[in-house]
């Protein structure tokens, strides 16, 4: 089975730092500044123990296959210099990649690319099997009564109040109602739920979607801020099963989010017995 390319939807990208954050200009005062991506920001509280184990895993089975990368790896001379690390980490990434992980990787954004076009009205030629995966996802919005905005389909997203920036899916309406929609096309969601909570939660309190084509912003509209609709649509498994997620508790999770990384800037909680002498007896 060969691998698809997926269709390009070209759209404006704001700039980035070189962490990968936005440069957007702030909604109320217009200086540009980073903003920490969503994902980034709901990824502060979750467990990545299996997945980390799975990438070890990924870059041991991708050496073993590949001698070239192996042979990279022992002609390093200095591993803990910068420049042995980037070569390191580079390898290590190759290897990965060829032991497989960006396969589902790509898959999974064809097939958002492919339900994009669709709920924008256009007609894309889908290749078999994920033509099975589309048909599953247009059969679920219409068996639920779901209606996609197509105005309102990656967006970016900013919520000055925690300085955070993301894309948000899509906008829907259900029962009257419109809510944040997310396309998840992982194979299990079992341990993700928290995280998908947090970064619908944060596009649901978005002030405003910045637009980079007229380099503006606009009022976000009003979406329900106690649940928001997930599509999970695994890959080449031709079922799409929609759940409502509570974002009331993702917007208490994001909160703590922004704890833990307030803690993790933390350099003053271990001083040297010299220091610490010295502060004490300047106090008495």
């Amino acid at each position: 089975m060969s691998l698809v390319t997926p269709p390009q939807i070209v759209r404006p990208e704001p700039r980035r730092d070189p962490y990968g954050r936005y440069l957007i200009p702030h909604p109320q005062t217009g200086k540009e500044q980073a903003w920490t991506r969503a994902t980034t920001w709901s990824s502060s509280i979750s467990d990545h123990f299996g997945l980390e184990k799975w990438k070890i895993r990924m870059t041991a089975m991708g050496l073993v296959s590949r001698p070239d990368l192996f042979a990279g790896l022992a002609a390093i001379s200095n591993p803990e210099t910068e420049a042995g690390k980037k070569k390191l980490n580079g390898l290590c990434e190759e290897a990965q990649e060829f032991a497989g992980t960006k396969f589902a990787s790509n898959l999974g954004t064809a097939l958002h690319s492919f339900a994009e076009q669709i709920d924008l009205g256009e007609s894309p030629r889908i290749p078999p099997p994920w033509n099975k995966d589309i048909e599953a996802y247009t059969r679920a919005l219409k068996d639920h009564g779901i209606e996609v905005s197509p105005r309102y389909i990656e967006r970016i997203v900013v919520v000055p109040q925690l300085e955070v920036a993301g894309t948000m899916d899509r906008l829907v309406r259900w029962r009257g109602k419109t809510y944040v929609g997310d396309l998840k096309t992982g194979k299990d969601l079992s341990y993700s739920w928290l995280e998908i909570s947090i970064q619908l939660a944060l596009y649901s309190r978005a002030m405003t979607i910045f637009d980079p084509e007229e380099n503006r912003h606009f009022a976000m509209p009003q979406v329900d801020q106690d649940h928001a609709i997930v599509f999970h649509l695994p890959v080449g498994k031709a079922t799409c099963t929609p759940y409502l997620i509570d974002i009331n508790q993702g917007w208490r999770a994001a909160h703590i989010c922004g704890l833990v990384r307030e803690w993790r800037r933390r350099k003053d909680l271990a001083h040297t017995l010299e220091a610490a002498a010295a502060v004490q007896e300047v106090a008495s």
